[in-house]
């Protein structure tokens, strides 16, 4: 039984077809990207995995249990979201938006436990948001914001982790720092992370195996080698790519027209 799993997930949006049939399956401490061009439907695939959109034909299975009849909030005690916009402009300390990530965890009428507390102490220590969990979030850059995001995820508790682009519009020093950010969770904290980029060099940097949807189709699910030695690339985002080896088995691309 896999961990997690996506059977025939198909989506229309005003008789658009934006998903085509989509399965496959995750494993525990898995790391996963997401990659395809603009409009693939990278992010609305995300969506349907976490239930945000429920008008979808198909089924996605959690440790073998259909999520459709899950309630919101036991969802929310397996996944935690980390959006690409909406909260610059929340009027929330880095503390506050953390602690209300406990919510999930909480009756209607109880206020932070002990273990409340203690969790997002620990996740706020792990992203590194330390030194500024008394400001609010619209007074931060957008490096530090995302990573104050990441820390409210980790405070969650849960044991999945979605993000939706999470290094766009970041300068190259914070997106270096948010990936090294996800890595580390993934690798010491064993949480599955599911990521949805259009950068094909984080893809290729930080996850285990990709998934590349075009046009709503998946065209591949598998290894980073095998996505990049079948010739998909260049296939995926319609233009040519130039191959560089990297350190430990690792590669960069680069359009050719870059590099010419």
């Amino acid at each position: 039984m896999s961990f997690f799993e996506a059977r025939d997930v198909s989506l229309s949006i005003g008789g658009r077809l934006i998903l085509d049939n989509i399965s496959f399956s995750l494993e525990r401490g898995e790391f996963l990207a997401i990659v395809g061009p603009n409009g693939a439907g990278k992010s609305s695939l995300l969506k349907c995995l976490g239930r945000l959109l429920r008008n979808f034909s198909g089924e996605v299975l959690l440790e073998g249990v259909s999520m459709a009849g899950m309630p919101q909030k036991m969802i929310a005690r397996r996944i935690a979201w980390v959006h690409q916009t909406g909260t610059d402009s929340l009027p929330y300390t880095v503390r506050e938006f953390a602690e209300m990530s406990r919510y999930p965890w909480q009756s209607a009428f109880s206020g932070m436990s002990a273990d409340d507390d203690e969790r997002v102490t620990e996740a706020v220590r792990l992203a590194g948001v330390e030194e500024f969990t008394d400001r609010e979030l619209r007074s931060l850059s957008g490096g530090e914001r995302q990573r104050a995001m990441i820390a409210a995820a980790l405070a969650q508790g849960t044991d999945l982790l979605f993000l939706d682009e999470p290094t766009s519009f970041l300068d190259y020093r914070h997106q270096v720092e948010t990936l090294s950010l996800i890595e580390r969770i993934n690798r010491e904290h064993k949480i599955t992370v599911v990521l949805v980029t259009h950068d094909v060099n984080l893809a290729l940097h930080g996850a285990d195996n990709i998934l590349a949807l075009k046009k709503g189709k998946l065209v591949w699910h598998g290894t980073r080698a095998g996505f990049l030695d079948n010739g998909l690339l260049s296939s995926v985002f319609e233009t040519e790519f130039v191959r560089f080896g990297g350190s430990e088995g690792t590669y960069y691309v680069a359009p050719k027209g870059f590099v010419e």
